[in-house]
């Protein structure tokens, strides 16, 4: 059974609308904890970079979701995919 932690430095692609869209989204896995996980998307870096007025930082930003702000996360196991619908 996989484990959250098992994806940190991982990319992972999950639905979290605080990140002002519906749509499945890239993050960068960086920690997990009790309470949530940290992340980092580079849609909401430019976004931060921007509202600065700045074109970058020091330090990559990292952001807190806690597990009620996420939907659902999609990692992958080392096991093939298939579609069912095109092997009928």
């Amino acid at each position: 059974m996989p484990s959250l932690s098992d994806f940190v430095g991982q990319t992972i692609t999950a639905l979290i609308p605080i990140f002002g869209s519906e749509t499945f989204q890239k993050f960068q896995l960086h920690g997990v904890e009790v309470g949530g996980i940290w992340v980092e998307h580079q849609g909401t870096v430019n976004t931060l970079l921007d509202k600065l007025k700045i074109s970058g930082l020091p330090k990559t930003p990292v952001f807190f979701l806690p597990y009620s702000q996420i939907t659902f996360v999609i990692g992958s196991i080392d096991v093939p995919a298939l579609s069912e619908k095109a092997l009928t």
